[in-house]
């Protein structure tokens, strides 16, 4: 049967009514124009929705559907959803790698806070390349990026824990500064030292503007900006801030003249000039001795990279999780004298931990892309001011980098003001215009452009897979292990048929990693809540071997360079293995293993089993789990000396 054609009005004559050409073609319309609207306030609306990114609660959710509706939005009204940078594929591998990391996480709860950090960055970084296109928005970015650094300085002055700085006492000029301000989640000031890394990474923009730009404006502004951040900075005294404002300054003043890259050699001349004059004795007493506050520091560091490297070694692939360093750290790889320390201490470590060898060679591919698009533009850009705020925003990125090697603010919130300023080298890049495209006879094929970047990370990758032998069984069982034993030592009790999947993966993979110390412990331990003793205590005692070769090397590494240095090698090598063993024992009183590593070097290398039933007994009276385990060994104990 034909149908009708419908009438004018928008009726069918067949009885089926349909809504008039004018009508859908005028909701069409508002729609688009509603689209076009909020794509054009993208930045306000990323405003408001920032701080529920920032500060995770209940309206985290609504706060992130508003960014997702924005890009909808601007989807719909420009017809792409983003516009192209030099950065979107490490960024692409960095967001799935944020997935794998939160995935992975001991502690889900923890890392929620750093997953939406890094997809609030990301937001940023974009909402800038989409939402500064116009000539009137870019004249009011460094507007914006000179407030953002004096509000930041003024949150210091007014919210600053100023009785924890370290390196020289001004307890006049500290007193009488207020603290009005405090951590939203915790309730507490703000530690001196993020807040000064936070303020070396956004205080070359301002400086950058005043030194090199022409509005008088702007430099009037960042004047008055410069002089209450160097203030600031100052009272902070963070040696990390110190350390990232240097190599920004070398960095501006490399721009200025070319010659000021001469003072890195001459840099490094007079450090190698003072440490022949010094003395490496001297050095060495200074800067790995625990008398005196370098020394702490030093050490400090070299203890929490050699965890962080070992964590590396164990989960190349997908990291530990997002901000678990401390949970994962003191619970699976304490070291000699550190804590539950909040992060790894270094920029590069703590990516790798957080994401992964992918993850941290997107992020090494994310800075690489954005430095060459900062050059390209440079080359370009004949706007002074535009150019000033590169070369501040280059700079602040500089001084982020560079204080990361000491430090980081990458657990932080202050992180995301290395997206901002990211995302300003990326919008000068593509405001000033697309790269001049090289002649078609000297490019290479589509295909191979595209997939040298995947390429290059197998490449990158395949020397992970040399140093972790096990490959991702030996990853994906250290992670199953650490939930499963972080559960039980909880009080929780993990099934057994979980338990013992993971002792089957650790006994394969041990095969593998013969000479790994942490998979001997893991594995001991998940055969003692297992109940299987004498499995557990003989997985111990091969920990104890393996350690016992270099347990300083391993566990203490600023003690054993203070001993290559001073020539004081010749140690008994029980005797160092206990020296490890013993602070465990005592900052982790409630794990069993603990003791039991005590007591096997007391019982099998030092002959003395009284002291073993001693420590074991110490063990039992302090509630220590699995109580089993400790019966086990004291009963053999026992039994022997009969």
């Amino acid at each position: 049967m034909t149908q009708r054609p419908p009438s004018p009005n928008g009726e069918n004559l067949g009885g089926q009514v349909q809504p008039p050409a004018w009508i859908e073609s005028g909701l069409l319309s508002r729609l688009r124009r509603m689209a076009r609207w909020i794509a054009l306030h993208e930045l306000w609306l990323l405003g408001a929705a920032a701080p529920f990114l920032l500060f995770p609660s209940r309206w985290t959710i609504p706060a992130f559907s508003v960014i997702v509706l924005t890009w909808l939005c601007r989807w719909v009204a420009k017809g792409r959803l983003t516009a192209s940078t030099p950065a979107d594929a490490p960024i692409v591998l960095m967001l799935f790698m944020t997935w794998i990391g939160f995935y992975s996480s001991v502690d889900p709860s923890v890392s929620l806070a750093g997953l939406w950090r890094i997809v609030l960055g990301v937001a940023i970084f974009y909402g800038l390349v989409n939402g500064v296109r116009s000539e009137v928005a870019l004249r009011w970015l460094p507007v914006m990026l000179i407030l953002c650094s004096l509000a930041l300085a003024l949150i210091s002055l007014i919210g600053t824990q100023w009785d924890t700085v370290r390196l020289f006492g001004l307890p006049q000029a500290y007193r009488h500064l207020p603290r009005w301000i405090r951590d939203i989640e915790d309730g507490t000031p703000f530690n001196p030292r993020v807040m000064g890394m936070a303020m070396a990474t956004l205080f070359p923009v301002p400086l950058a503007l005043l030194l090199f730009g022409r509005n008088q404006r702007y430099r009037a502004l960042s004047g008055m900006t410069v002089l209450v951040m160097g203030l600031t900075l100052l009272l902070t005294q963070s040696l990390q801030a110190a350390v990232g404002v240097a190599c920004a300054l070398l960095f501006l003043g490399a721009c200025w003249n070319r010659w000021f890259l001469v003072c890195v050699p001459l840099i490094l001349g007079a450090l190698l000039l003072g440490l022949r004059t010094y003395g490496t004795q001297q050095i060495a007493d200074a800067s790995l001795s625990m008398d005196n506050p370098l020394g702490i520091a030093v050490a400090l560091r070299l203890d929490m990279w050699s965890r962080a490297l070992a964590m590396i070694h164990d989960m190349p692939y997908t990291g530990i999780g997002l901000d678990t360093f401390p949970v994962v750290q003191s619970n699976f790889y304490p070291g000699v004298i550190i804590g539950p320390e909040p992060h790894a201490h270094n920029l590069f470590l703590q990516v790798a931990l957080d994401l992964g060898i992918p993850g941290l060679f997107a992020f090494l591919w994310l800075l690489l892309s954005l430095s060459y698009a900062a050059f390209k533009t440079h080359q370009k850009c004949l706007d002074p001011d535009l150019r000033a705020l590169l070369f501040g925003a280059v700079g602040g990125s500089v001084s982020y980098v560079a204080s990361g090697f000491l430090d980081t603010i990458w657990a932080a919130k202050p992180s995301v003001l290395l997206w901002l300023l990211l995302g300003v080298v990326a919008t000068l890049s593509v405001a000033v215009g697309p790269p001049d495209r090289p002649r078609t006879s000297r490019t290479l094929p589509a295909f191979v452009r595209r997939c040298f970047p995947l390429f290059l990370l197998l490449l990158l990758l395949y020397p992970g897979l040399v140093v972790a032998r096990g490959g991702p069984d030996l990853n994906l069982s250290t992670l199953r292990a650490h939930k499963l034993l972080l559960s039980a030592q909880a009080g929780e009790s993990p099934p057994r048929e979980a338990l013992g999947s993971v002792a089957e993966d650790l006994h394969r993979v041990v095969r593998v990693e013969t000479d790994n110390a942490h998979l001997y412990n893991v594995l001991g331990r998940v055969l003692g809540w297992l109940g299987e003793y004498q499995a557990a205590v003989e997985a111990l005692n091969r920990e104890v071997e393996i350690d016992a070769e270099d347990a300083i090397a391993r566990y203490a590494p600023f003690e054993s360079l203070h001993r290559r240095i001073e020539g004081t090698e010749g140690h008994d090598k029980w005797d160092d293995t206990l020296r490890i063993y013993r602070p465990w024992m005592s900052r982790f009183p409630e794990r069993a293993e603990s003791y039991v590593l005590v007591a096997l070097v007391k019982d099998q290398y030092q002959d003395d089993p009284k002291a073993a039933a001693s420590v074991l007994n110490s063990g039992i009276a302090r509630g220590a789990e699995p109580r089993g385990l400790l019966l086990y060994y004291l009963g053999q104990l026992s039994e022997r000396a009969r």
